[in-house]
């Protein structure tokens, strides 16, 4: 299972403040539907969200995940 931390608003406004979960899912994309299957419409949210796998920017929502990863959720930052 990976380890997941929701960062706000995602914990506060789709899960009740509950900001850690454990989920068991092969890549990102099944990792959000878990998370939208408990949530509904977490996933279209999710879209514009960065994920990071153990501290790494994931770009590519089929990389894989291992037991005991920690993926981290959180809302992109504009910047410039």
């Amino acid at each position: 299972m990976a380890k997941v931390i929701l960062l706000p608003p995602y914990a506060g406004d789709w899960f009740g403040g509950r900001g850690e979960w454990d989920v068991k899912a092969a890549n990102i994309f099944a990792l959000v539907r878990a998370l939208d299957a408990l949530a509904p419409g977490f996933a279209e949210a999710a879209e514009s969200a960065a994920v990071a796998i153990n501290g790494t920017v994931a770009g590519d929502w089929t990389t894989p995940l291992g037991e005991g990863d920690e993926v981290m959720i959180v809302p992109k930052v504009a910047g410039g």
